[in-house]
């Protein structure tokens, strides 16, 4: 498995057109499980991104689909990256 942070803002015509946006992120939030993916952990932010969520992937394809399911929906952007433990990283560069 391979783990990915996604970080995600709400589209700002979704804040127009909906008066219930936070059911409208949960659905998007749902693409997770509907694709069986282990989300470790899911944060609200303050800053530029409204979401992170970090989460394992058999496969980067699967990673790729979810990301677009997700921005398919309309209400959230997604930002999607792999990432290492920083442990493993500086071995890489040993």
């Amino acid at each position: 498995m391979a783990i990915y942070i996604m970080a995600m803002t709400i589209n700002p015509n979704a804040k127009k057109l909906h008066s219930d946006l936070s059911s409208q992120v949960e659905i998007s939030f749902d693409v997770f499980a509907e694709n069986h993916i282990k989300v470790i952990n899911l944060y609200a932010t303050l800053g530029r991104y409204d979401y992170l969520a970090i989460f394992d992937a058999p496969e980067q394809s699967l990673a790729f689909k979810v990301a677009s399911a997700i921005n398919a929906k309309g209400i959230l952007e997604t930002e999607t990256w792999p990432v290492i433990p920083f442990e493993d990283f500086t071995r890489l560069l040993s």
